[in-house]
């Protein structure tokens, strides 16, 4: 083949292309704590150490000695990343939320059960505003159903099998509006159940993890972390986007990717050359006085 030398690059482009050279291209990874508060929710309690402050606004919250911090939690892609250990007994997280929330709410938490409530024949309190007559709360109950509960007695429920519950971290959202009487249950950034059930707006009570203060005695059994609140009902799109991030981040990170249905990492060729490509092609240029003479990264395709 005979090729002037100001078209050597290009031969040598077309050449790796035929060689099956593959250019993957790079995507911007957005951490999953960054896509959150993007979503500007007006709390964010990462659960990440005894006491603390929320990501975003001025509220804070604190535990009590049931609640302990452990590692790993969830596979949001940051090494060592702490969760509050509940013992199911007395352990419980109070915020200085009070309220915030008018005719939409969403809630979010990471969790991952200890326990089933089946076999302790009790609720397993998770998140919410408890108020007698206009609820705001979230828990698994006996028959490991979890509930949202949104006015007195009225809620959506959502059953996950229990071999997937148990000692597994799972991303619960839940959301609300009181216009369009609409409420929903996601679970792992799909949506899982939703009805036209509505719910009572103006919640004002404390914001609370692990046990409600007004419905007692529903102590968390295991561990949550990232719990979020927002004066808004999340779209479907919004969570997705939540729970893509997480995953989008542990591949960044290295760390598992739970329920990604993909491995980690990208595959090279069996027997790479030397050089920067994973591949055995040669690329050899002639023009009219003969070879020309390459560099050897120019040689391989």
């Amino acid at each position: 083949m005979f090729v002037h030398r100001h078209g050597m690059l290009a031969a040598v482009a077309v050449f790796a292309a035929l060689a099956g050279l593959q250019v993957l291209p790079t995507h911007a990874q957005t951490d999953f704590v960054t896509a959150v508060t993007a979503t500007h929710p007006i709390a964010y309690y990462r659960l990440d150490n005894i006491t603390g402050k929320s990501q975003v606004g001025t509220t804070a919250w604190k535990s009590t000695d049931g609640v302990t911090w452990a590692v790993p939690g969830a596979p949001i892609g940051i090494p060592n990343n702490h969760f509050a250990k509940f013992d199911g007994r007395s352990g419980k997280i109070t915020t200085t939320q009070m309220g915030g929330v008018s005719t939409t709410v969403s809630i979010m938490a990471w969790v991952n059960l200890a326990s089933l409530p089946s076999n302790e024949s009790r609720t397993f309190y998770v998140a919410g505003e408890s108020e007698s007559g206009n609820d705001l709360d979230v828990q698994f109950e006996t028959d490991n159903a979890l509930r949202f509960f949104t006015a007195s007695g009225g809620h959506i429920s959502f059953t996950p099998p229990p071999a997937a519950l148990l000692n597994q971290w799972h991303m619960i959202v839940v959301t609300l509006d009181t216009t369009s009487h609409t409420r929903e249950i996601f679970w792992d950034g799909k949506s899982v159940a939703s009805d036209k059930g509505g719910g009572e707006a103006g919640k004002k009570n404390v914001f609370t993890i692990g046990e409600s203060p007004v419905f007692t005695s529903r102590f968390f059994h295991g561990g949550i972390e990232e719990v979020a609140l927002w004066n808004r009902a999340l779209k479907a799109a919004d969570v997705a986007a939540l729970y893509a991030a997480s995953k989008s981040a542990a591949s960044a990170s290295g760390a598992p990717m739970e329920d990604a249905g993909v491995s980690p990492g990208v595959a090279s060729s069996s027997t790479p050359t030397t050089g920067p490509f994973s591949t055995t092609a040669k690329v050899e240029i002639n023009d009219a006085k003969g070879p020309i003479q390459l560099k050897r990264e120019e040689q391989i395709a």
